[in-house]
C-alpha cells in the first residue's frame, strides 16, 4: 500500500548536475519557488497582467432571409444557422441583463453611501452644535467665575483694608490715650 502513495507522496530528486526537484508542492510552496525565481533576475521587469476587461458583445447580425416559397421546403443547414442566432441572441440579452443589474447595483451602492456619508455629516454637525454650545456655556461660567473671584477678592481687600485702618486708628487711639495718661 506505500507503494501505492509513493507517487503521491513530496520527493527530492538530484538530476544530473546535482539540482532538485520538487512534485506535489503545495500553493504556497509554488508562489516561495516563483518569487525566488523573480529575485534571482532582478534586473529583468516583471510582466504584471491588465485587469480583466468587460466582455463586449456584437452587434446582432441583420439577416436577409431568403425565405423559400412555399411549395419549397427549408434546407437542413437553415436549422443550425437559426440555432447559432438564437444562441448568439441569447447569450446578448444577458449581457445586457447582467450589464444593467451591474449599474443598479453600483448606483445603488453610491446612494446608499451618499446617504450614510449625509446622516454621518448630520449627526457631527449635531455634536458639534453641542459642543460648542458646552464650551461657550462654559467660558461664561469660567468668566463669571473669574469675575465673582475677582469681586470676592477685591471685597476681602477692601475689608482687609478697612481693619487695617481700623487697626491703624485704634493704635493711633490707643497710642493717644496712653499718652493722655501718662
Amino acid at each position: 500500500m506505500a507503494d501505492h502513495f509513493e507517487g503521491k507522496e513530496r520527493k527530492e530528486r538530484n538530476d544530473h548536475g546535482g539540482r532538485q526537484k520538487r512534485y506535489n508542492l503545495s500553493p504556497a510552496e509554488l508562489q516561495q519557488q516563483h518569487l525566488e525565481r523573480l529575485f534571482k533576475k532582478i534586473d529583468k521587469p516583471v510582466h504584471i497582467p491588465e485587469p480583466l476587461r468587460e466582455k463586449s458583445s456584437k452587434a446582432p447580425k441583420e439577416f436577409v432571409r431568403n425565405v423559400p416559397g412555399s411549395s419549397a421546403g427549408a434546407g437542413s443547414g437553415d436549422f443550425h444557422v437559426y440555432r447559432a442566432h438564437r444562441r448568439r441572441e441569447y447569450a446578448r440579452l444577458k449581457d445586457m441583463d447582467e450589464r444593467e443589474e451591474k449599474d443598479k447595483d453600483v448606483l445603488e451602492y453610491e446612494h446608499r453611501i451618499a446617504m450614510l456619508k449625509e446622516r454621518d455629516e448630520e449627526r457631527t454637525a449635531k455634536r458639534r452644535a453641542k459642543r460648542q454650545k458646552r464650551k461657550q456655556i462654559q467660558k461664561t461660567t469660567e468668566t463669571k467665575k473669574a469675575k465673582v473671584k475677582e469681586e470676592e477678592e477685591e471685597e476681602e481687600e477692601e475689608e482687609e483694608e478697612e481693619e487695617e485702618e481700623k487697626d491703624s486708628l485704634k493704635d493711633i487711639y490707643s497710642t493717644q490715650t496712653q499718652q493722655e495718661v501718662v
